[in-house]
């Protein structure tokens, strides 16, 4: 908890809470926020930095000396702007190809079927959970209860409950989505901040993060799916009764669409990132066919000329086929589609939400009513418009996580130190990582089918 703090920079007396501060490593960025809890209950930006993220791809850090930099940097940009000395500790979020998610139940048989069901009893479920076997390279990174099953032994007859707290029953069963990581990854980002001097809070899983600063208590009860697309991945998380239920993280996103970019058209990808920025689209039949982009080409004597409609084809074939097409298989999947439907749908946020006509063709592929996600629930008025922005709902939920960790001792998910040694009873957890061979063919095979289509489309352009 941060207590370095300038006191001519935001209120000293009747403090909520300390100062917090959210730490989002990404694929593209790195962005720090400094907060806290004002006395009317909104969260207060006191500073923030961001710095080009280095020696991460797809969310995974690869070169630890070039990500502790890039953290270094961040952190030091958002301590000047808050006055700071130093910072000491950072919420951090987390998500990346090797997250993985898989479904367990637990129960427990009630010896005073009379007294009331307690808190105590659902935590006391949680941490049987929490000491399942796992393979050794996995480290649970959150436990989401999806529902109890409540048993009355008189009758037998059961009922359904997401907060069984106060009711009857001789036996509770409760149904977990159980979220693991790599725990040589998880090491990565905790060494990473380590070296800068600083200490880990929590590593809080980025989707429910996002969800934190972009959905009102209104859309969480009525159900509602938020999808965060990145530079690296795409992570998406449903919320159902104000709790999360299903979350998932898919390797594909911002980066991608670039890469394709860059590649079909023989450019950099700084030069595709911009022609994707300025002149993208999703819906190719909503792009202008006469509006020529004309880019100069490396070691190339004729430049490139490209049109909007072009290039959306280009874009519009990876979004509808990999992200979107990904996101509507893990949603049905959720066995959550008619839910959303009848409740808030969808809540687009992250920086290649951004993409111009994406909401559109998020409703047509998805069938759900869409909406962009902007992170500003909870937040203050004085929220600069420069973070009310997509790219910095990661961040913010992070800081307001923190917040809430200090002030309601909300546990959405300890990362610190669960020692994973006994089995569950009769519910042993599955190994929910697929072999790396299997995961290899499967992208070679999805990348072969969207070459054959890029050529065709770069044989146009040329």
């Amino acid at each position: 908890m941060e207590k370095n703090y300038s006191s001519n920079s935001f209120e000293t007396n009747n403090m909520a809470s300390d100062l917090i501060v959210g730490l989002d490593i990404g694929t593209t960025k790195v962005a720090t926020i400094i907060g806290y809890l004002n006395n009317r209950g909104k969260i207060e930006i006191l500073g923030h930095g961001k710095s080009a993220s280095k020696g991460v791809e797809f969310g995974l850090i690869m070169n630890l000396l070039k990500a502790q930099e890039s953290i270094k940097t961040s952190v030091q940009l958002a301590s000047s702007h808050a006055r700071m000395d130093s910072i000491g500790s950072v919420y951090a979020g987390i998500a990346a190809r090797h997250i993985r998610t898989t479904n367990c139940k637990h129960y427990i048989l009630r010896s005073n079927h009379n007294a009331l069901i307690t808190q105590e009893e659902l935590d006391s479920m949680k941490k049987d959970v929490e000491n399942i076997a796992l393979p050794p390279d996995q480290k649970i990174i959150a436990i989401i209860p999806q529902k109890y099953v409540i048993e009355d032994s008189a009758d037998g007859a059961c009922h359904e409950s997401m907060e069984p707290v106060g009711e009857l029953g001789s036996k509770i069963t409760g149904y977990y989505q159980v979220i693991t990581g790599n725990y040589q990854e998880i090491k990565k980002i905790h060494t990473c901040i380590s070296n800068v001097n600083i200490e880990t809070e929590d590593l809080i899983l980025e989707p429910v993060a996002s969800g934190l600063a972009c959905l009102t208590e209104e859309e969480k009860q009525r159900g509602v799916a938020l999808i965060d697309i990145g530079g690296g991945t795409t992570d998406m998380v449903i919320f159902q009764n104000g709790h999360p239920k299903f979350c998932k993280v898919i390797p594909f996103a911002g980066s991608v669409i670039t890469k394709d970019i860059a590649n079909v058209c023989k450019i950099p990808e700084d030069t595709a990132e911009e022609l994707k920025i300025n002149h993208g689209s999703c819906i190719p039949a909503k792009s202008n066919p006469n509006r020529v982009s004309t880019i100069m080409r490396p070691h190339q004597q004729t430049p490139l000329r490209i049109t909007d409609e072009q290039l959306a084809k280009i874009i519009y074939s990876r979004v509808h086929n990999d992200i979107l097409g990904y996101v509507k298989k893990e949603l049905e999947n959720s066995g959550c589609m008619k839910m959303l439907q009848n409740g808030a749908g969808l809540v687009l946020t992250g920086g290649g939400s951004k993409l111009r006509h994406i909401i559109e063709l998020c409703q047509y592929d998805l069938g759900l009513n869409t909406r962009p996600g902007i992170p500003c629930v909870g937040f203050s008025d004085s929220l600069s418009n420069e973070l009310k922005q997509p790219q910095y709902s990661t961040a913010l939920g992070l800081l307001k996580y923190g917040i809430e960790q200090q002030t309601k001792d909300i546990h959405l998910g300890d990362e610190k130190g669960v020692d994973i040694v006994n089995e569950l009873g009769d519910n042993p957890i599955p190994n929910p990582r697929p072999k790396p061979d299997d995961e290899d063919r499967k992208g070679h095979r999805l990348w072969g089918e969207l070459k054959n289509t890029l050529t065709k489309l770069f044989e146009q352009i040329s």
